[in-house]
């Protein structure tokens, strides 16, 4: 008897120990298993989220596109209507571009807007203020609760930042290096103000600062030529 009883309690002390080992070894699968879903959630997630942020980005300059810009205007614009606060714009095009790229070929071209598109987001330090590539050699830049004056302030820096790059420009007719022309904008909008009317404004602006010279800006009728 107490053979059999000694031989039952090996049995039984055998049998638990390998129930509790296949019990804990499931579990720690299971919990490698939860831990390799989670992973691979988040690294989904995380590719998505990736993807989302190049989506929105130009891809030569590293600005926001146009999708993202229309997406930042539209908010701004409504809050701006909400709150009674200012809004400026200002839009940028290189000067006698084409000649730039017929001179020294489109990888120099290229390299120009990186080196303007740095300075420009070097401009737009806070989060709420976005640089955009609008398209070719013509960049968009906003910057909500910024009154007249303060937009007038950063197109001379724009200006004098584009100077300090110094990037010759062998076939310009106004000058040695590369330079910009800017038409600004500033308005608090009402309800039924329109935004694309309020792009119009800056590019007609900005057309004015071409048709009067270049290298410089025109904001409420003002010339201001960069000496």
């Amino acid at each position: 008897d107490w053979t059999y009883l000694i031989h039952t309690y090996i049995f039984s002390s055998f049998l638990g120990m390998s129930l509790c080992y296949v019990i804990d070894r499931q579990h720690r699968e299971n919990y490698l298993q939860n831990c390799i879903i989670e992973i691979t959630q988040k690294e989904i997630s995380d590719q998505a989220q990736l993807l989302e942020e190049l989506s929105l980005l130009d891809p030569l300059t590293g600005l926001a596109n146009r999708r993202y810009l229309n997406r930042i205007l539209e908010a701004e614009w409504t809050l701006a209507i909400k709150q009674q606060e200012p809004i400026s714009i200002i839009m940028l095009d290189i000067d006698y571009f084409k000649n730039y790229n017929d001179s020294l070929g489109h990888i120099s071209g290229d390299s120009c807007l990186q080196s303007i598109a740095v300075a420009l987001k070097n401009i737009t330090n806070n989060h709420s203020e976005i640089a955009a590539r609008y398209g070719g050699e013509e960049f968009l830049l906003v910057f909500p609760q910024t009154s007249k004056e303060k937009a007038e302030e950063i197109a001379n820096l724009i200006l004098y930042s584009i100077k300090n790059l110094e990037i010759k420009h062998p076939n310009s007719p106004i000058c040695t290096n590369i330079t910009v022309s800017l038409g600004v904008v500033t308005t608090i909008p009402k309800p039924n103000d329109l935004l694309h009317e309020f792009i119009e404004e800056a590019d007609k602006k900005l057309y004015d600062a071409k048709k009067l010279g270049r290298n410089q800006y025109q904001i409420s009728q003002q010339n201001n030529v960069i000496i």
